[in-house]
């Protein structure tokens, strides 16, 4: 009888045991997506937190990747600040530090090569380089032949005169049939000019670069050079005390890289690397290293630009 209820002691705390134990699995996994479920939801505010501070990396990882592929650069290297040959015979500016930082967001190796501005269309239509940058302004009638980039300077034009002039107070002055107007050849403002002048095959004197035609100002076979206004900085601070400017900046204009008509890839990653060095501070910075101490300087916060905060 002992025996027994031995037994029967030793059956019932077997399944007192087995009772006991079965819940632990099931409980294990019912408790992982509970407590999962009730920090997303519980939280709210710390999970916003991260998605906020992972949002430039995500933004990073969306530009386009060139896979550091090398590119020619075509540029009129006598444009400074935008671009110019240093002491060093280094190609350097604006427009070059502006493309390295692109190039640093999407993965790019260029390499400037300097030539005649009035050619660089062609040049790269015809693949002898990638693409240009070149104090280019957008017009239409030059995207008729190739694509541009986006906009990454807002611009005017200005008349150069020699420092003792009073004659010519602006540009509507150059309507005097007596006035002769120096311009780069190829430039929009040598288009401009041949409107303001009475007769534009007498009166507009087309040079190969700026430098030439502020020299021939200076030389006195020009009475007045149209020039871009964020170009005509620089000449102005090498010329001091023979140059000025004559009147206020005029016309509204933008900047853009030139890239072969159809070439969607190579313009789409640098329109996408353009608002990337705008957005993270770069594009300012560079303005106002390269205008730093000399005058008219561009609106360095970018205000005009169609990506512009």
């Amino acid at each position: 009888m002992k025996r027994i209820g031995l037994l029967l002691l030793l059956a019932l705390m077997v399944v007192l045991v087995v009772a006991c134990a079965s819940p632990t699995p099931t409980a294990a996994p019912t408790a992982a997506p509970k407590a999962s479920s009730a920090s997303s939801s519980a939280a709210p505010s710390s999970s916003a937190a991260p998605s906020s501070s992972a949002a430039p990396s995500s933004s990073a990882a969306t530009l386009p990747d060139l896979k550091g592929r090398a590119l020619k650069v075509g540029s009129d290297t006598t444009y400074p600040p935008f671009e110019s040959i240093n002491d060093k015979k280094e190609i350097v500016g604006f427009d070059v530090d502006l493309v390295t930082e692109i190039c640093k967001k999407i993965n790019c190796k260029p390499t400037f090569i300097t030539a005649d501005f009035d050619g660089l269309m062609i040049a790269v239509n015809n693949k002898t380089y990638d693409f240009s940058i070149s104090g280019w302004t957008i017009t239409e009638e030059r995207g008729k032949t190739v694509d541009f980039g986006l906009p990454y300077m807002q611009n005017t034009q200005v008349l150069l005169v020699r420092n003792d002039e009073t004659r010519i107070k602006g540009p509507e002055d150059l309507k005097n049939p007596a006035y002769i107007v120096a311009v780069q050849l190829g430039t929009t403002n040598s288009i401009t000019a041949k409107k303001l002048v009475a007769d534009a095959n007498k009166q507009v004197k087309e040079f190969q670069d700026f430098p030439a035609a502020v020299q021939a100002l200076i030389n006195k076979q020009a009475d007045a050079v149209d020039i871009d206004t964020f170009a005509a900085s620089d000449l102005l601070e090498q010329n001091k005390g023979k140059v000025k400017t004559a009147g206020a900046p005029f016309g509204d204009e933008f900047l853009g890289m030139v890239f072969r008509k159809g070439d969607t890839e190579l313009k789409n990653a640098f329109d996408a690397g353009l608002k990337a060095v705008y957005a993270d501070g770069t594009w300012s910075k560079l303005c106002n290293l390269w205008w730093k101490d000399i005058n008219p300087k561009p609106e360095c916060t970018g205000k005009g630009l169609p990506y512009a905060k």
